[in-house]
């Protein structure tokens, strides 16, 4: 049996938005809010018992920072809004330090309680914003212009707080490929545990419909079982480990050095979850973003995905629906078909172009740069001077001039625009990676582009995936390349189990391989090396480096931008000679960061006393 697709070039009468898919949708438990909690959310969201919602009636700033404490939170966006913002708004006197706040502090937290009951009894009673303010208006608008002239352009003028919970890795890493006009933040497998339960009994992990009810169903659920349950069973232990292993710096507080080695942990055992494993992501977008994300996931080969992308659909019609429209139509349904014919071409033509070729199968290393621009200085040096001349020179004559120049007068020049960046200081202490990295370097260095071509743990390459201005794609998951294990996790004494789980794993990903390479990955754990391009300018290997390689980094993608650096600077080291990379090792990753953090805490608690 196999479920691949074919190319198709007719819809048909059923477009991919009316595919029934409820076979495909995660488990999914609905929140147990109470009533009152259910009153004063209500307004806010769009809904409050499904795993995709928006925000509604809210300040931008309350949405971000809910989406932004995904990254470090268990719990959902609705239920981080009452905690957080709600029920200190409404009950201000049982919150922390009550008691030290003068009469008047007392006063206005009371009357803020009071106008917020009005302002959300005033929403109740007339169906909140939408029935005062005149949307319709603007609705027709936005219909009658995108019908008439096709304007994508105007519905970027439109965005939308989207929030979605319980998705697989798999179908999240579908939605951030999204590079433009969607910005993502996601529930981090590095900071917070993932061996809690979910309210049916089972571990987070998403099982894809398309085995539901075959023999593979089984075989599938007690490898993920095998994976969260040792996860689960090493969580305590390993952080005891890590402990052991890094004791408490002179440095370091109490509050700090256990946060760090905390980080260790999760960091480290996180290799063993699966792209199966459940995550929640916080979506900021415009309109045509969304419009186009829909677009790309309502005829993919997984099932999970076309499930969340028709929930996307829906749940963003309750917002704006004039941008929802036409997905929905039959240019819609050809769109998102064509995407998917685009995919099985790809397959068809590997097969035809490379059939009778036998790869060597071996990694060739972390990295290796395929592409780079020849003469990159000339390039970067040509882009920069372009928009400072005056005097009528094409873009062909500067170029010309600034090849005539020497290898030293050219060296020079470079050095000049490296200099300007220290912005006048000369304290070394003043013009490390963490003080200069913000003064980003010039747009000229967009002029000069490298493709590297990564092999790295699935954990680092999700890391790395985030980065979206360059092009980057990847091979699918698999398991073949073998795995990669941090040096702690190899000397812990329970190395023996997690190499017998991994040829179990590798064993159902073969069977499952058999059936579909799309559903297979599902079954892979982070530890395991994935194959992946990334296509980028100078001046975007300048951010990634001077971001990717600080101390507070996972030391495996660390090493992977820092190689990338090496043979860049090999090839262009006029373009590259003032880039500021951290070589150093640093086995754990956020004590440095830790530290700072608790020092800002205590800052901040003596500007807020």
């Amino acid at each position: 049996m196999s479920l691949t697709k074919e190319r198709r070039y007719s819809i048909g009468e059923v477009f991919p938005i009316h595919e029934n898919l409820d076979c495909f949708a995660p488990y999914y438990e609905p929140e147990p809010f109470t009533d009152e909690e259910r009153y004063y959310l209500t307004p806010f969201w769009t809904n409050l018992n499904k795993p995709v919602f928006a925000a509604n009636n809210l300040p931008v700033e309350i949405p971000a920072a809910l989406a932004s404490r995904y990254s470090r939170a268990t719990e959902t966006a609705r239920r981080l809004f009452w905690k957080e913002y709600v029920s200190p708004i409404l009950y201000p006197e049982k919150q922390t330090g009550w008691d030290d706040k003068t009469e008047v502090e007392k006063d206005e937290a009371k009357s803020l309680a009071f106008e917020f009951k009005g302002y959300v009894d005033y929403l109740h009673e007339h169906g909140g914003l939408e029935k005062v303010v005149n949307v319709q208006r603007s609705r027709k608008f936005f219909d009658r212009w995108l019908a008439g002239f096709g304007d994508d352009s105007i519905a970027e003028m439109g965005s939308v707080n989207l929030f979605i919970e319980g998705a697989s890795n798999i179908a999240v890493n579908e939605i951030e490929k999204k590079r433009v006009g969607i910005s993502p933040i996601e529930k981090s497998s590095r900071y917070v545990s993932f061996a809690d339960k979910l309210p049916n009994g089972e571990y987070q992990y998403v099982v894809p419909g398309e085995i539901v009810g075959t023999p593979l169903e089984e075989d599938f659920k007690n490898v993920m079982d095998l994976l969260f349950g040792t996860y689960d069973l090493i969580d305590d232990s390993y952080l005891m480990y890590i402990k052991s292993r890094y004791p408490r710096g002179d440095d370091e507080t109490e509050s700090s050095f256990n946060a760090s080695r905390s980080a260790k942990r999760f960091d480290d055992i996180r290799d063993l979850l699966p792209f199966a494993t459940r995550t929640n992501v916080g979506l900021n977008g415009n309109g045509r973003a969304f419009e186009d994300l829909v677009n790309r996931m309502l005829d993919h080969e997984i099932g999970e995905v076309r499930y969340w992308g028709k929930m996307l659909c829906r749940e963003l019609e309750q917002v704006v629906p004039s941008f929802m429209t036409r997905p929905q139509t039959l240019r819609g349904a050809e769109t998102q078909v064509y995407r998917s014919n685009m995919k099985a071409l790809s397959a068809q033509l590997a097969e035809e172009v490379l059939g009778g070729i036998i790869p060597e199968n071996q990694v060739p290393g972390r990295v290796q740069l395929v592409d780079w621009t020849q003469r990159a200085d000339v390039e970067v040096l040509s882009a920069f001077i372009y928009p400072g001349d005056n005097s009528g020179f094409t873009m062909e004559e500067i170029r010309e001039a600034v090849a005539s120049l020497t290898p030293r007068e050219l060296k020079e020049q470079m050095k000049r625009i490296f200099k300007e960046r220290n912005f006048g200081k000369t304290d070394p202490a003043e013009l490390t990676r963490d003080k200069v990295r913000f003064r980003k370097v010039p747009k000229a260095f967009e002029a000069a582009h490298y493709w590297f071509e990564v092999w790295t743990r699935g954990g680092d390459f999700r890391d790395l995936h985030r980065h979206r201005q360059l092009t980057q794609d990847r091979k699918k998951f698999t398991t073949k390349n073998g795995y990669d294990l941090e040096k702690d996790v190899i000397e812990f004494p329970f190395i023996d189990e997690f190499r017998k789980i991994f040829r179990y794993v590798e064993d159902v990903f073969n069977r499952l391989e058999e059936i579909s390479p799309d559903i297979a990955q599902y079954a892979v754990p982070f530890a395991f090396v994935q194959q992946f391009y990334m296509n980028m300018t100078a001046r975007e290997l300048y951010w990634i480096a001077e971001l990717r390689t600080g101390p507070q980094g996972r030391p495996e993608y660390r090493k992977v931008v820092q190689e990338m650096v090496r043979q860049a600077k090999r090839k262009s080291p006029n373009v590259f000679a003032g880039i500021k990379v951290d070589n150093n090792d640093y086995s754990l990753a956020r004590r440095e960061s830790e530290k700072r953090s608790e020092q800002k805490r205590k800052v901040l608690g003596k500007v807020n006393a």
